[in-house]
């Protein structure tokens, strides 16, 4: 995927490369702060394995479950059939009872994590740093993600609205609405929306 990686932060609504953005975050949750009790935050940033073009700064109270990380993946980018999904540390299952505290005592502070132990879409994540901040609502909430792929029409070139799932391994599977009408595939009803998650085309997956 060569496509430029920019995203969007989800409180001031600045846009900025992927680098730029873990830095404009710390900054721009201390300056949303709303005084009040004060906890530990914990700053991750996700992304798709294999695939970096999609990518997530998520802020949580370190109290915070990974249960609770889960539920805010699937919501955001992976939920379609309530499959199976797991977080990994250094290879290891961690239950999702464990607090996401548990990050900041890992050198390393990484995780993974899979959705679907059959047609699995992985993640990975980091915990890039903490600070003491305003007790936030919900417990686990998305300062940034990845602006949605340019993804073109195979046809005209415009921009992709469906990928068809029977040709994922073509580089004739993305069509706009006009074009798709012309595929091969089009009357086994294959297709599924472009949408800006590294589930896209998997699964039933609607976004």
């Amino acid at each position: 995927m060569g496509f430029p990686s920019t995203g969007t932060c989800q409180l001031c609504e600045h846009t900025a490369t992927k680098a730029a953005m873990a830095r404009h975050v710390v900054r721009c949750a201390r300056e949303h702060d709303r005084g009040g009790l004060r906890e530990t935050l914990v700053h991750l940033r996700v992304e798709a394995a294999g695939a970096p073009g999609y990518w997530l700064h998520i802020e949580a109270r370190a109290t915070a479950s990974f249960q609770q990380l889960d539920a805010l993946l699937r919501a955001v980018w992976l939920e379609c059939c309530g499959h199976m999904s797991a977080f990994r540390i250094r290879r290891r299952e961690v239950s999702k009872r464990t607090a996401l505290g548990l990050l900041l005592d890992d050198p390393q502070g990484a995780f993974e994590y899979e959705y679907d132990f059959g047609s699995t879409t992985a993640l990975k994540g980091k915990a890039l740093g903490f600070r003491q901040g305003s007790a936030i609502r919900p417990a686990v909430r998305v300062l940034a993600r990845n602006a949605p792929m340019p993804w073109r029409c195979a046809e005209c070139g415009g921009k992709a609205e469906v990928i068809c799932s029977n040709c994922l391994d073509s580089d004739a599977c993305l069509f706009c609405s006009t074009h798709s009408s012309h595929h091969p595939c089009a009357d086994d009803e294959m297709w599924l929306p472009v949408v800006n998650s590294p589930r896209m085309a998997v699964c039933g997956y609607t976004g």
